[in-house]
């Protein structure tokens, strides 16, 4: 049994990516006989070798990015633990003799000789890691192996010699072959590339030559996807598909695996996996040569962008013999490829679609071709039209299953997406069409969102915030079984990411971990204006977030908040949330904000919305101050019992925060606003429990270390309530439109002198209950409480769906 394993550039791009492959080659090894690793260059070096040969006219330039690619591959050398030895030396000696000796011209052939130099690299670190590991390994440059044709840059293998010479070498070895992908050479033994993206065509041809079980193409993405998952979000995995299929999705745009690469393993009947290397425990995408699926209608749709499109029309052109092959003649002759190709009937008109560049000289070869034509007015002219996409619906069901053109063409015509031509071959597993570059996403999105998509719609929930709380809130989800929900984002201070298929609840960190970028909220907003059901979750402290909230809520978004912020910043402002919420089909959930998992705000508005009353509201909000003064007896110092609470997860990152009142304060002043007294937060009579110069610390431990000089005097405090029999209970309290939070002292025949550990208690003074108070009691700190809330806030959002 022989498996060919094939890492790309982003499986590959640091050390520690290096060292995680490590457990795929193990567990692959398990049971396997032998087992080839192909590999691409270093994440980012192809493209960096591209710009050396791109610049070998200017040597101190070159130079320079010369430097730089050794430089990244001695950092990774020295974090793997292994020599930059003399080997490693000797490719960089021979890629400036190289560059020294041609510094006049850039040829296709030296092009291809400049870029082998990333596959070359990667396959000697990563033999000489393995074998230092433990895992006997050696690097094979596919250039004694591969044997191709001198069409630099995208060179034709000659797959028989080829698999001679890979059996050969093979049967003389006992170690783990690292092989150079993408590279091959002439019978001169001059250097070729196999086409960008060609080191999934070497893993093919290896596993071709060598007769495989499998081949395994390892990337950064779940398998071979329905549609690019940059233009449509709501993209899936394709989980099995046939050769033919997979062969369509490339050639028609699809990013993930190069076309030639199917055709070795299809004439072998090589089954191909595409798995994620950052999510290994995923099924990924099979190719085979029949799918499970046979009589499924599409597996996905494929773009290409910016092409263009050359049309010959005249009336004379009706009946005029082999025009078609006089056009492919003439175009071959500079080796022109054609994409697409579609005919009218009458024979009045023929267009047919080239990659942008190849414009000018097949202008000028069809104008010498059919340069009688033109002067006598057969052919009219010869048009081109530039900014054109390409785009492809690939299925082998739709060769079984009528109605499927007219179905795409009437969802495109009712959205008014031009279709500029079509073409469908006579295999009917693909229906190609030009549209405008303009509008090629919207028609991806239109088509996807039609073929593919589940019309059961669910709600999306985007997290902001995975500290205490909010990493909580992450464990009920992945618990939770509801088909209403999926998380479709996570969002931090400095970076997001987003997936509109849902990300994985069991391994949402590795997935953020690798997959995430820079936080940028306009483009959170334009990535999400297309979902209808959304909720946006703040489990953060972030004030710059809170004021975000009017667009979050203007985008469509109803929001969770953990978050106090919003509802205390300046009135304009939460009048502002509150008025968009009253006249937008959008909600605003924040029961959190004041009572954790306890029903604070929605008993205040139920009372108010049955038309009683309130005169008074009078509590304990802060759970950790709770905890800290019923716990506080005087055998150990008030300094440690903070220090207990903040490891307990009762406090805020910063325990200052609890201490100095704000967070009472706030909570009061959210109540406040709730009964509709419009106060702002310095309104608030508010006793600080800090010291004076707390805040001049910097980190959360000096600060602790600091306020232990503040134990005599809560001890004294304690000292005095205790000789009147007395609590010491940190209340707010909110009456005749005033508000204060202060230490207080009270006796026992007080409703808030039983508290035990970090319960919160608040009592509730109405026309209704005006002689004994509505009193609410329960755990108001710790993050299963909050996250329980705020969980219980996104259920209540679903339920009004």
């Amino acid at each position: 049994m022989i498996k060919i394993l094939k890492f790309g550039g982003s499986s590959i791009k640091t050390a520690d990516r290096i060292k995680h492959i490590v457990e795929i080659v193990r567990q692959q090894q398990n049971g396997c006989e032998n087992i080839a690793i192909v590999v691409s260059a270093i994440g980012g070096m192809t493209d960096l070798l591209i710009e050396i040969s791109e610049n070998i006219y200017n040597s101190q330039y070159s130079n320079k990015l010369i430097e730089k690619f050794k430089n990244c591959h001695i950092e990774i050398c020295k974090n793997l633990k292994i020599d930059f030895d003399k080997e490693l030396e000797q490719i960089i000696l021979e890629l400036n003799s190289v560059l020294d000796s041609n510094l006049k011209s850039l040829t296709s052939k030296l092009k291809d000789e400049i870029i082998s130099n990333g596959e070359r690299f990667s396959s000697l670190i990563i033999a000489k890691y393995f074998s230092s590991i433990g895992i006997k390994s050696e690097s094979l440059d596919a250039r004694k192996v591969i044997l191709t044709d001198d069409h630099f840059g995208s060179a034709f293998v000659h797959y028989k010699e080829s698999y001679h010479k890979i059996r050969g070498y093979f049967s003389k070895v006992d170690s783990t072959q690292i092989i150079t992908g993408f590279i091959g050479a002439t019978e001169n033994g001059e250097t070729t590339t196999l086409g960008r993206s060609g080191s999934d065509y070497t893993a093919s041809i290896f596993g071709a030559a060598l007769n495989a079980d499998e081949i395994q193409i390892w990337t950064d993405v779940d398998g071979i996807l329905s549609a690019n998952p940059k233009i449509v979000k709501n993209a899936k995995p394709i989980d099995n598909l046939n050769y033919k299929e997979a062969l369509e999705l490339a050639h028609a745009g699809a990013k993930v695996i190069f076309p030639p690469t199917m055709i070795p393993a299809l004439y072998k009947n090589i089954p191909i996996w595409i798995k994620n290397t950052f999510n290994p425990k995923n099924n990924g995408s099979l190719i085979t040569r029949k799918s499970q699926y046979e009589d499924r209608v599409a597996v996905g749709i494929s773009s290409q962008s910016g092409m263009a499109m050359v049309r010959l029309q005249g009336a004379g052109m009706v009946g005029l013999y082999g025009l078609i092959g006089r056009i492919f003649t003439a175009l071959a002759k500079k080796k022109i490829n054609i994409v697409l190709v579609s005919q009218v009937f009458s024979e009045h008109s023929i267009c047919f679609v080239i990659q942008p560049d190849q414009i000018e000289i097949s202008k000028k070869l069809l104008n010498e071709e059919f340069e009688f034509e033109l002067k006598n007015y057969v052919i009219d002219k010869i048009i081109i039209e530039n900014k054109l996409s390409l785009l492809a619906l690939v299925g082998e069901g739709m060769r079984h299953k009528s109605g499927i053109s007219g179905r795409l063409f009437k969802t495109l015509g009712n959205k008014n997406i031009n279709i500029i031509a079509i073409a469908q071959g006579s295999s009917e597993r693909n229906i190609s069409l030009i549209v405008e570059d303009a509008q090629v996403d919207e028609a991806l999105q239109i088509l996807h969102s039609e073929f593919f998509e589940d019309k059961t719609e669910k709600t999306a929930i985007y997290l902001a915030g995975i500290g205490i709380v909010g990493g909580e809130l992450l464990n009920i989800l992945s618990n939770l079984k509801s088909e209403k929900l999926t998380l479709n984002g996570i969002l931090r201070s400095k970076s997001m990411y987003l997936n509109s298929s849902g990300i994985n609840l069991k391994n949402w960190k590795q997935e953020f971990d690798f997959q995430n970028e820079n936080h940028d909220l306009n483009k959170f907003l334009q990535l999400t204006t297309k979902i209808q059901n959304k909720i946006f979750v703040d489990c953060t402290t972030s004030e710059s977030l809170a004021q975000k909230y009017d667009l979050l809520l203007s985008n469509g978004f109803s929001i969770v908040a953990a978050n106090k912020k919003a509802n205390t910043l300046d009135y304009i402002y939460y009048s502002k949330i509150q008025n968009i919420v009253a006249n937008q089909n959008v909600q605003f959930k924040y029961e959190t904000n004041v009572g954790a998992g306890l029903p604070v705000i929605s008993t205040i508005q139920s009372l108010l919305e049955s038309g009683d009353k309130i005169h008074k509201i009078e509590g304990i909000f802060s759970g950790t101050l709770s905890f800290l003064f019923n716990n506080f007896n005087g055998e150990i110092p008030f300094s440690e019992l903070v220090f207990k609470a903040k490891n307990n997860g009762y406090t805020e990152p910063d325990p200052r925060e609890d201490l100095n009142g704000e967070d009472v304060a706030r909570k009061l002043l959210i109540l406040a606003r709730e009964i509709g007294v419009s106060l702002e937060l310095e309104d608030v009579k508010t006793e600080s429990l800090l010291p004076e110069k707390s805040d001049s610390y910097n980190s959360t431990d000096d600060f602790l270390n600091f306020f232990k000089i503040a134990d005599s005097h809560f001890s004294q405090l304690l000292d005095n309530a205790n000789h009147k029999n007395k609590r010491l209970r940190y209340i707010g309290s909110l009456e005749n439109g005033k508000a204060e939070v202060k230490l207080q002292s009270i006796s026992s025949s007080h409703p808030f002198y039983h508290l035990e550990g970090s319960e919160n208690i608040i009592a509730i003074t109405t026309d209704r209950y005006i002689e004994k108070p509505l009193v609410i009691r329960g755990h108001g700190a710790g993050a299963e409480v909050t996250a329980g809330g705020v969980m219980a806030d996104i259920m209540s959002i679903l339920e009004t769906k």
